[in-house]
């Protein structure tokens, strides 16, 4: 059959089904007119009125026109269109309906059913005259009556719909809701709406003129300002790749035209939920940011400006903090007879918690070092000091060792941290051996060892904590002591500043963009006999 033959077959079976139910809503609004009430519901009536006569004029005049989309895209297209003022009748006779009950207009609340009924006959005899490919947005439009009221925020929404029936039974229902609504017909005043008014959510009509709705989702998408933005896809078109798309693009859900009131309020609700529910994560994500600014400070205001004065040392120390803020930490300070004390510690746990425990620990090292003891002794009294009262379980690894440039020795202990190096004159790297104690704040009572390492002049002394030999590539492969050992061979002739900015980029190209995290932190020394081969000093 010709494709004019077949367009006019189907602006007859058009006629022939869905016209009897057009006079069936046309005969039902003269009656809810003639209710005796009716008078007190005018402008609704009116508008009822209006769309019965739109839906009777359609049918009378149906000329569906075929395009490249054919038979099936006629259907849709057709289906849109006689879709419009059902919505109106649909959305104006429930809204009247609900104030007609409020107000106790029983007469009117009568006359309504039959006209309710004859527009559900409407939709029903659409689908026959017109079958679409998949009945899934027609299951839509049963209303289940047993699903009782549930509570929703109010908040405030954009309707972008091409029919302004549509839009004033949205505005009316949404306000009724609690909403404030903006409604606008096109696409291109939807996007300039949303660029220029904050919103809650967004009822999005598929096709409009200018820019249709999935243009629309497409530009909000692509924009960070708008990604969070919760969108509901509106349509009258049995479409339902093109919704899935849409879906796939970002909206959070569809509604199928005439629109189910409990379906709508719903989906508005849910939307404007998961909107609260992202609000309440943002805050929390804004706190914990705070809290890690304030754990930078902190840690920032820890770490040591200047080297003690030397002759015979010369120190630098360097860190690089990961976002997620570890307890990493070192210090040095001059101690009587020109001796110098050096600490690196990693306290357990982040953030703000690890930060102010840091603080605590720095501060009683430096409280207790100046007495004369010995690496050992400091150790063994801040360990009673920390774990006397330590309600949250902290503890930290903690490496302190004595610089004595006139007797040209290193007196250290360790309670629980990673083993120093000694990086020699020539380049050769050994690694620290000896005591390897209990962490510090675990258990009162806990013993701490000295030991004793004779220096000559040009060594080098390099302390680190876990973040450098743990540091990860994107592999999973760990940097190692082995490598941080080539490193060192390979800077046996820097400066301790230039060895500490050797370890750090050695790491971070190690990792190869990916961010550590833990904590890189390193500090190192140089021994020297003769004043005049000593390296410049560099401030921290």
């Amino acid at each position: 059959m010709p494709l004019a033959s077949r367009m006019n077959a189907v602006a007859e079976r058009v006629r022939a089904e869905v016209g009897p139910t057009a006079r069936a809503i046309a005969a039902a609004v003269e009656a809810l007119a003639a209710a005796p009430s009716a008078a007190a519901l005018a402008d609704e009536i009116h508008q009822i009125d209006s769309a019965a006569r739109l839906l009777a004029e359609m049918v009378r005049t149906c000329r569906p026109e075929a395009d490249e989309g054919g038979i099936e895209a006629a259907h849709a297209r057709l289906r849109h269109d006689l879709r419009t003022p059902l919505v109106a009748l649909k959305g104006y006779g429930e809204l009247t309906l609900e104030i007609a009950t409020d107000e106790g207009l029983d007469d009117v609340v009568s006359a309504l059913g039959p006209l309710l009924e004859r527009v559900a006959d409407v939709m029903v005899s659409i689908e026959r005259a017109l079958p679409a490919q998949s009945q899934a947005m027609a299951a839509e439009d049963g209303d289940d009556g047993q699903v009782g009221p549930v509570s929703y925020p109010a908040g405030r929404v954009l309707v972008a719909d091409d029919s302004q029936a549509n839009r004033d039974v949205l505005v009316q229902y949404l306000s009724r809701e609690g909403h404030e609504v903006v409604a606008v017909g096109d696409g291109l005043a939807a996007i300039e709406a949303v660029f220029e008014q904050p919103f809650d959510v967004v009822l999005l009509d598929m096709i409009m003129p200018g820019m249709n709705g999935d243009e629309v989702l497409k530009a909000m998408k692509a924009d960070p300002r708008l990604r969070s933005l919760p969108v509901i896809m509106i349509s009258a078109l049995d479409a339902l790749d093109r919704i899935a798309r849409c879906i796939e693009a970002g909206a959070e859900d569809y509604l199928a035209k005439p629109f189910n009131r409990v379906l709508l309020r719903a989906r508005i609700g849910a939307c404007l939920e998961k909107k609260r529910l992202r609000e309440i994560e943002l805050s929390y994500l804004q706190a914990v940011e705070k809290e890690l600014t304030i754990a930078r400070e902190v840690q920032r205001s820890i770490l040591p400006k200047d080297f003690p004065t030397s002759p015979s040392l010369a120190g630098h120390g360097l860190m690089d903090p990961a976002r997620e803020i570890g307890g990493d930490f070192y210090d040095f300070f001059a101690l009587e007879d020109g001796r110098t004390g050096i600490a690196v510690g990693d306290v357990s746990g982040k953030g703000v918690p690890a930060a102010v425990y840091m603080a605590m620990v720095r501060t009683q090292l430096r409280a207790i070092a100046p007495f004369g003891l010995s690496p050992a002794d400091c150790l063994g009294r801040l360990n009673e000091h920390l774990s006397a009262d330590n309600p949250g379980g902290m503890f930290v690894s903690l490496f302190y060792g004595i610089v004595d440039c006139a007797a040209a020795t290193f007196t250290y202990a360790n309670g629980g941290h990673n083993p120093p190096a000694l990086l020699r004159a020539g380049g050769m790297v050994e690694w620290i051996k000896g005591t390897n104690d209990m962490l510090v704040g675990v258990m009162p009572g806990s013993p701490y060892h000295d030991a004793v390492l004779p220096l000559a002049h040009g060594d080098g002394l390099i302390l680190y904590t876990d973040g450098v030999v743990e540091a990860i590539d994107p592999a999973e492969d760990e940097f190692g002591k082995q490598r941080l050992a080539e490193v060192l061979a390979a800077h046996a002739a820097s400066s301790p500043a230039a060895l500490c900015e050797g370890i750090l980029a050695a790491v971070r190209a190690f990792e190869a963009g990916r961010p550590h995290s833990d904590d890189l932190t390193c500090v190192a020394l140089r021994f020297s006999h003769d004043p005049n081969h000593l390296p410049r000093i560099s401030p921290t």
